[in-house]
């Protein structure tokens, strides 16, 4: 059992209360033991596994883009909220949270120093109009913010800032006339990922490589769709496919728009790396991430290197983009026959797999 949920469990598992509680849960919540929550909990997750894992516990689950406006104010006693590592989507939730306190009700925040928890705690007392009681547990901080009488009193003008409303798709960069979009909820959502940039520079090598141009085209984790978009832009004479799929409410929000605003022949699913898509494709392309939450995970990347090795054609063909100190190569040996390093530069390495 995490540190992380012995320190929010007595928040989680009160034995006989049936006061009430909302726990949000991104990705540095995944694999907490659901099915010991008190009945009472509810779960919000912008992660379809997530969800997906709450629901299997038999828990009241619910998967969207940390939309609160499906639960009524004073819907909840309590809010257990083990602090994000985007800032715009931590002031997001708690801005929300005092809405969905019932009176007396606490806002629960944990995290480290250096995630900025002290900064989160200070900035949701001042919106409550009240104080904080923090306690340091090792190297995390347990704050406890409980909603008075007098903390929806100017509250709109006490709100943590945002540089623009949360739920809003603002522009990227132009991309032949057009602009890609994007929102804050998911990894490097206001940039071009460098890894992925340097993946698409070399598409026109990758399809060059196919003995006939790739009918279907499979972005796997695909965030806002910038791959998928220079996917479709390197092949726009052929008849090319694309499925997206990414297992974060905001990355399915962006894609979907990027998708339509470049007239994409394809879908945008929403899936736990592919686990639930069963067609096979002519080629794949990834950049995986190896962060979950706040820690590095080396699982991932076999994770979405066994995703591609089930969704691959026989003939078919998978690029990768990694960080070059990470040994795509050795681990994709047991489910790939040719693996080919095209490039190596700035960091990154871009790595050809096939299984034939």
């Amino acid at each position: 059992m995490s540190d992380i949920f012995l320190l929010l469990q007595p928040y989680l598992q009160r034995p006989g209360t049936s006061e009430a509680c909302l726990l949000v849960a991104d990705e540095n919540l995944i694999d907490i033991p659901f099915a010991s929550l008190n009945p009472a909990v509810r779960v919000i997750s912008n992660r379809h596994d997530i969800a997906h894992q709450a629901r299997l516990a038999n828990c009241e689950s619910l998967f969207n883009d940390f939309d609160f406006s499906v639960f009524a104010s004073g819907s909840f006693q309590r809010v257990v909220y083990r602090v994000s590592k985007e800032k715009p989507v931590a002031h997001h939730i708690i801005n929300h949270a005092l809405r969905l306190l019932a009176d007396d009700g606490e806002l629960i925040l944990l995290g480290a120093k250096n995630e900025g928890i002290k900064t989160y705690a200070a900035k949701a007392a001042a919106y409550f109009n009240t104080q904080a009681s923090v306690v340091k547990h090792g190297n995390h901080y347990l704050t406890t913010i409980c909603k008075n009488k007098t903390s929806t009193n100017d509250a709109d003008n006490r709100l943590l800032p945002l540089k623009t409303p949360y739920e809003k798709l603002a522009p990227i960069i132009a991309c032949e006339g057009n602009k890609l979009y994007s929102k804050p909820g998911l990894f490097g959502w206001n940039k071009v990922d460098r890894g992925s940039a340097l993946l698409a520079k070399h598409l026109k090598i990758f399809f060059a490589g196919f003995a006939t141009p790739p009918c279907s085209l499979l972005d796997l984790g695909c965030g806002y769709g910038y791959l998928s978009v220079m996917a479709a832009q390197t092949l726009p004479e052929e008849n090319l496919h694309i499925v997206a799929s990414d297992n974060c409410a905001a990355a399915i929000i962006a894609c979907r728009k990027n998708f339509t605003a470049f007239d994409i022949n394809g879908e945008v699913v929403t899936d736990d790396c592919a686990s639930g898509i069963t067609t096979s494709f002519d080629a794949l392309i990834c950049n995986p991430p190896f962060h979950q939450g706040f820690k590095t995970d080396s699982r991932l990347t076999e994770k979405f290197l066994n995703s591609a090795a089930r969704r691959l054609n026989t003939s078919g063909r998978a690029l990768f983009v990694v960080n070059q100190f990470v040994p795509l190569e050795k681990l994709a040996q047991p489910m790939f026959s040719h693996s080919e390093k095209i490039i190596e530069a700035d960091g990154f390495k871009l790595v050809i797999l096939s299984k034939s």
